[in-house]
């Protein structure tokens, strides 16, 4: 017995294979054979809105012809069905379902992402701006051909609006600040997109991805991520900063796709351009075993530029680009014997020069992939000279005893709410339990939550020069820790701690980083350093930071108070403030705040109802 089916025009409708915001679609048969009809739904349930989606996706269809790009083969309207879309039938799957949540290589996510952005590069250029590329519009079939899809939302010069002003269109979590904000949107609101996109296919999920969408919402609006080579170890500068690019909250910074196709272009090094789609193929067939594919190129040409850093006197690079090769292939005897050179050349060296060789070598790989001209590498003095202040995060007690110390550059001279002033040159002091530096982290964190307080993001800087000595593999790490701001020093620290396992200083340090770096694990980290050290207060303002950024303010208040019971300055009675209003508990924040305001603090004064 066949399968049911309508009769729509000269196309019989069988079962439905996809169902979207903007229709559903049926497999059909027709005079040119199988293919795919879309439906957007009966002519008389339509508003005009629809109607108006489902015209513009005509005029797009018909004036646009990519191989990367759904074709229109037919259309019409139908009597009961309504209007419809005749397009080929791809036998593929989405993006969505071939890497179900998986981290792939970024190898293989850059052979995934060029073809849509040269897709999306080709509405670009006919003046139409697609405004929902997400993983469920791109299909991927078995040669390794990725199409787009869904060209319903799809703007173009001289459309007419048919969506109520101010109405944000397209798909949380891929959507720009710019959509969000219900303003005009441009080719830029792609870029965007393609650079959450990509980002998601390297480290397993969205730059922004929180619990609930209206905090992704949020952290969109206010661009608060982890860096992508923090994300996800297998990712160099290079890629890490034109994803950065991408994800700029000022649409003004981010690249066009003249700009994003050759650099993604120049990337892919390990394939000519004539074996792509097989390549792709490949990455189709087993997205996250295509790094076995790789694997040994990589390796190998890491290997040389470890080498290199070694000979030109760059240890520290060198254990950098180690631990990124060791990302493909853990244990690598060859990185391995070549991390030992490293080290053993660091004893011949301060390491208070690793991060202007990490910063020296990360322009050299920016450059070299962009295809510019030899960057110009500011002097320590020229660094030191930057405007805004170099605020530092450190570990309670327990950091105070190592001294790591995380840096965290500041980039503008913006007043800072939460301290009316700061030494010029920090020092680390045993005098408080919880340092300054400490409190900086947490006014980082609360800030994402209440506008009211500053919400200028960390970001990594230069770092101050560190103790010498000779560091052994996993005390090397921790050196190497000591002169990186959070998000570089995330990588040095799980090195550290893939050596030295039980190592609670190491442990803690990775609570901050990966805190001030917005990281997912940063709750479980930090909660497994404080079973080892239930009296670090440092740890306490750590982890609260963390569950307030994840709005759970209940926990957070039972932390805030342990800080605020060693330490009275009337920051943390503000912090603790906002978390007790979340809670309703107005009351309390009420006290909270006059208390600080007696204390001197201008903004809980200001804060006060």
């Amino acid at each position: 017995m066949g399968l049911p089916s309508i009769q729509l025009g000269p196309y019989q409708l069988h079962e439905r294979i996809g169902e979207g915001g903007n229709g559903q679609v049926y497999r059909a048969t027709g005079p040119a054979g199988t293919v795919a009809v879309k439906l957007i739904g009966s002519a008389h349930d339509l508003d005009e809105a629809a109607l108006a989606r489902f015209r513009r996706e005509i005029t797009t269809l018909d004036e646009l012809s990519h191989p990367n790009l759904i074709g229109l083969l037919d259309h019409g309207v139908d009597v009961e069905l309504g209007p419809y879309l005749v397009l080929p039938l791809l036998t593929g799957v989405t993006l969505r379902e071939l890497c179900r949540g998986r981290a792939v290589c970024p190898e293989a996510a850059l052979l995934l992402i060029l073809p849509i952005a040269e897709a999306t590069g080709a509405l670009h250029a006919r003046g139409y701006v697609h405004r929902d590329l997400k993983p469920e519009n791109a299909i991927a079939t078995p040669d390794g051909t990725i199409t787009v899809i869904d060209l319903g939302l799809a703007w173009g010069d001289g459309m007419s609006r048919h969506t109520e002003s101010g109405a944000a269109v397209g798909s949380v979590g891929y959507m720009s600040p710019e959509q969000l904000d219900g303003r005009a949107v441009d080719g830029r609101t792609d870029i965007w997109a393609l650079g959450v996109m990509l980002y998601e296919l390297i480290a397993g999920k969205r730059p922004f991805a929180r619990s609930r969408p209206t905090e992704e919402v949020a952290a969109t609006l206010l661009g608060s991520y982890s860096r992508l080579s923090a994300a996800d170890r297998r990712t160099g500068d290079a890629l890490a900063d034109l994803v950065a690019s991408c994800l700029a909250t000022d649409p003004t910074k981010r690249p066009s796709l003249d700009e994003l196709v050759p650099r993604l272009a120049a990337m892919i090094d390990w394939a000519p351009a004539e074996q792509l789609a097989t390549e792709r193929a490949s990455v189709v067939a087993d997205p996250v075993g295509y790094q076995q594919r790789v694997a040994a190129f990589r390796v190998r040409r890491l290997e040389r530029l470890a080498r290199e850093a070694i000979t030109g006197g760059k240890p520290f690079v060198a254990l950098a680009i180690c631990d990124r090769g060791l990302a493909y292939a853990p244990d690598h005897p060859v990185l391995v014997e070549l991390i030992a050179s490293a080290e053993a050349a660091t004893a011949q060296r301060p390491p208070a020069t690793a991060s202007e060789e990490l910063a020296l070598a990360r322009s050299e790989t920016i450059a070299s992939a962009r295809g510019a001209s030899p960057p110009v590498t500011a002097a320590p003095s020229t660094v030191a000279r930057r405007s805004g202040r170099t605020a530092m995060i450190a570990i309670g007690a327990t950091a105070v005893a190592i001294g790591v110390v995380f840096v965290i550059a500041r980039q503008t001279a913006k007043p800072d709410p939460w301290a009316a002033s700061s030494p010029a040159t920090p020092t680390v002091t045993t005098t408080s339990a919880i340092d300054d530096r400490d409190r900086t982290l947490m006014r980082d964190f609360v800030g994402v939550f209440s506008k009211a307080l500053d919400q200028n993001g960390p970001a990594s800087g230069s770092a101050p020069r560190p103790p010498g000595g000779t560091p052994t593999t996993a005390t090397g790490w921790m050196a190497l820790a000591r002169t990186q701001g959070p998000a570089d020093a995330v990588t040095s620290l799980r090195h550290a701690l893939r050596l030295s396992p039980d190592w609670p200083e190491a442990r803690a340090a990775l609570c901050l980083a990966l805190a001030a770096t917005e990281d997912a694990g940063a709750l479980e980290v930090c909660t497994a350093s404080l079973r080892h050290s239930p009296a670090d207060v440092g740890l306490h303002a750590a982890r609260a930071a963390v569950l307030i950024r994840e709005n759970r303010h209940v926990e957070a208040l039972a932390d805030l108070d342990v800080v605020v019971a060693a330490d009275p300055a009337p920051k943390w009675r503000r912090a603790r403030a906002v978390s007790r209003s979340a809670v309703g508990d107005a009351a309390g924040a009420q006290q909270d705040l006059e208390h600080a305001c007696q204390l001197g603090d201008a903004v809980a004064c200001q804060m006060k109802p």
